[in-house]
């Protein structure tokens, strides 16, 4: 039975490479199978020595590649970095395109439990999240709060985007009010207008939706499965400490009024730290990766300062973060 167990292959870079490989934590790129029927894209840089390691969970329109930069300056410090493209994304999503029905943020969270479980990691975990990736780390956190050790949530999905939401819903009114014997049901109503909207601006909001001829829908297929998900509802799961939130002050889709009240919605004992990022836009691992990775290296790395529910400013370009007379020199852009 041991020999059979040790001969269990996972495709990797090219390359098969045993389980017993991946328990002692080389570094590698591949897929991983964590059923019989689904395969997930894996980039892993183990840490050195001692240190952690961050689990990266990607933006709406991200793969692992979008992680390159900020995944450079962890891993000089010697922080493990574990990245993967859930279905929908990246190479994954190129293995089984295409993807033409919905992606339930719960099957994300399941299958994130599976991959770590496959990878034979062991928990709490330092979770990190950008955006659509926040959501599915709020998830995960609901769903398994004794495996989380730090929450870092970055401009976090918390509710659908105010300006997508109000004006799906006034074209549901519009459509009762002119077609009142139409049979579809509000759901189907807001999943149809939701596929117009991601059609008519993404490509111009986010070009990258057009790299392959997959991503448009996929992405689309990932905003109708997390769109109902209420992390503002879940606060009370997330572990004392843990929860880490990142706010750009430039963001160009969330508002920081959103992300504030979601903040004041998490008990007190579970509040680490809130930063603000000032001079950063939306996907601030791109904007300010240095930046960014710094702090989410103080995070891992424990620095007592950032534990106690207080808030930060933060300054990528002279990288400094200030918390009323307390100054912490990080790393600059």
């Amino acid at each position: 039975m041991k020999s059979l167990i040790l001969a269990t292959l996972v495709v990797c870079s090219g390359l098969f490479v045993s389980m017993e490989s991946l328990a002692k934590a080389e570094a590698f790129k591949g897929f991983v199978a964590i059923s019989p029927q689904k395969e997930l894209y894996v980039d892993y840089v183990p840490a050195e020595g001692q240190k952690p390691t961050v689990i990266l969970i990607n933006g709406l329109t991200y793969s692992t590649r979008q992680w390159d930069d900020f995944t450079e300056a962890l891993v000089a410090k010697g922080i493990g970095v574990f990245r993967y493209d859930p279905i929908g994304q990246g190479q994954t999503l190129l293995k089984y395109a295409p993807i033409l029905e919905v992606i339930p943020f719960q099957n994300q969270v399941q299958d994130l439990k599976a991959l770590l479980t496959k990878m034979n990691f062991k928990g709490p975990f330092n979770l990190v999240g950008l955006s659509y990736g926040g959501g599915i780390a709020a998830g995960f956190a609901a769903a398994y709060p004794n495996l989380v050790k730090n929450l870092v949530m970055m401009a976090p999905f918390t509710r659908p985007l105010d300006g997508t939401d109000n004006w799906i819903k006034a074209q549901i009114w519009a459509t009762r009010q002119i077609f009142p014997f139409n049979k579809m049901s509000d759901d189907d109503l807001y999943d149809y207008y939701l596929h117009q909207i991601v059609y008519a601006t993404y490509p111009q909001a986010e070009p990258i939706v057009l790299e392959n001829p997959f991503k448009l829908e996929a992405t689309y297929r990932l905003v109708q499965g997390i769109r109902k998900a209420r992390p503002i509802d879940q606060t009370a799961s997330i572990p004392a400490r843990a929860l880490h939130l990142m706010i750009a002050r430039q963001d160009q889709y969330i508002n920081t009024s959103v992300l504030d009240e979601y903040w004041d919605a998490v008990p007190m004992e579970a509040r680490a730290s809130r930063l603000y990022i000032n001079g950063s836009e939306h996907k601030m691992v791109e904007a300010v990766p240095n930046f960014t990775a710094a702090w989410v290296y103080e995070i891992v790395t424990g620095n007592k300062k950032l534990f106690k529910g207080q808030d930060f400013e933060g300054y990528p370009f002279r990288g400094e973060v200030r918390s009323g007379n307390d100054e912490i020199k990080v790393g600059r852009e």
